[in-house]
């Protein structure tokens, strides 16, 4: 296992997002062993004008305030200050100033001399092209050029990193395919589960969140970003409507990566009910009592190359999962009801709901404990280990 490093974790995500992703974990994990400092969102989109992110705008300036937070003796969080407005050149340039100045200074003062560093923003090396590091990772989850709100320029920039990479890891396939082309060493990596926070919960007594508990049953569920260019609101609409004695419930943050969202205008049954985002650490609590989870996206440039991170944390709770024809999922079909169209959806809920066999839920909790984020860092470490020892040859 890695250990006794330097590491950088330059994330897309703030370190308290309520939800977690693969930057939070490889931050948590690798801080067991090494010293970690992770970077907080940079803002890659154009911010709108709009209540998520004016509430955004002023939690970073709270928290820059506290540019630098000590969570634990070897876990550092830095928390820059940025002006969000990427497509304009010359805040480009102040904001790269700005942050190799802070980043410097804290590198110097807490003596992260060397690091490795992990990068999940496609623009590292355009904003810190000068940066020393005895190792260079991208760890690329998603197509950035199909999101609507990330500007042309961050999209380009992620060539020369893919160039310039010692190692690049892909969450899907289809992302392996489109980045093995210009990456120096390229590695598969799908999306794995916290297996043990999202299984806990099958061998708990845990009281009914109360905002379920006057949901009709049965339950089928979703949770995660809840977008227009993510999620098929008429397909949700069409199975609401087919199956009317089911209560749909969607758990998560609304128009992330987007400018809005008007569920009451794009959801238009009453049988479907949104709870608004949950705290990280109860989630698993909503997941219980869901019939059946589902995956309800579009079939767009960004599902495509997508793996989404709650399919192992659905199957860790050996839930039936229903999904779209999503291109990332499709070597994992033994474990889900696929769907190829509106119909073929309700018809692969309603065989979920009836289902009522031991052994598949046995198996699914099987396949997701296999890809947990413990077994994944181990890979990582195994793969970054080499990496280091063929440098030092060189």
């Amino acid at each position: 296992m890695l250990n006794n490093q330097n590491i950088i974790i330059f994330g897309f995500a703030d370190w308290d997002n309520p939800y977690k992703t693969n930057q939070h974990y490889v931050a948590r994990y690798l801080s067991e062993d090494n010293r970690v400092l992770f970077v907080e969102s940079l803002g890659l989109r154009q911010p709108v004008i709009q209540s998520k992110d004016i509430k955004r705008i002023w939690r970073r300036l709270l928290k820059g305030l506290r540019v630098f937070r000590r969570y634990k003796s070897n876990f550092f969080v830095y928390s820059p200050l940025v002006i969000p407005l990427h497509r304009y050149k010359i805040v480009r340039t102040i904001n790269s100033y700005l942050l190799k100045f802070f980043l410097r200074f804290l590198v110097k003062k807490y003596q992260f001399n060397q690091p490795i560093v992990f990068s999940y923003i496609p623009n590292f090396l355009s904003i810190f092209p000068d940066f020393r590091y005895k190792l260079l990772i991208y760890h690329c989850v998603d197509e950035f050029s199909a999101n609507p709100l990330i500007p042309e320029s961050v999209v380009k920039s992620e060539e020369e990193l893919l160039r310039k990479a010692d190692i690049t890891f892909v969450s899907s396939r289809t992302l392996y395919e489109n980045k093995a082309r210009l990456a120096r060493k390229i590695f598969y990596l799908p999306n794995v589960a916290d297996f043990e926070h999202f299984n806990r919960v099958t061998s708990e007594d845990i009281a009914q969140p109360a905002d379920l508990i006057s949901i009709p049953r049965p339950i089928v569920g979703f949770y995660g970003a809840i977008s227009g260019y993510k999620i098929d609101f008429e397909l949700l609409n069409y199975a609401a409507r087919k199956l009317s004695e089911v209560s749909f419930v969607l758990i998560g943050a609304l128009g992330e990566g987007e400018k809005a969202v008007d569920l009451k205008k794009e959801l238009r049954s009453e049988n479907i009910f949104y709870l608004g985002a949950k705290p990280y650490d109860i989630l698993p609590v909503y997941l219980k009592h869901f019939a059946v989870c589902i995956l309800p996206n579009r079939i767009n440039e960004y599902t495509r190359y997508m793996f989404p991170l709650k399919f192992f944390e659905y199957l860790s709770l050996g839930k039936p999962v229903v999904a779209v024809n999503l291109a990332a999922l499709q070597e994992f079909s033994d474990y889900f009801y696929p769907a190829r169209d509106y119909e073929e959806f309700v018809r692969a809920i309603q065989k979920a709901l009836g289902e009522n066999n031991s052994d598949l839920s046995r198996r699914r909790k099987e396949i997701a404990r296999q890809y947990s984020w413990e077994k994944r860092i181990e890979e990582i470490s195994q793969i970054v280990e080499k990496e280091l020892k063929t440098n030092a040859r060189e």
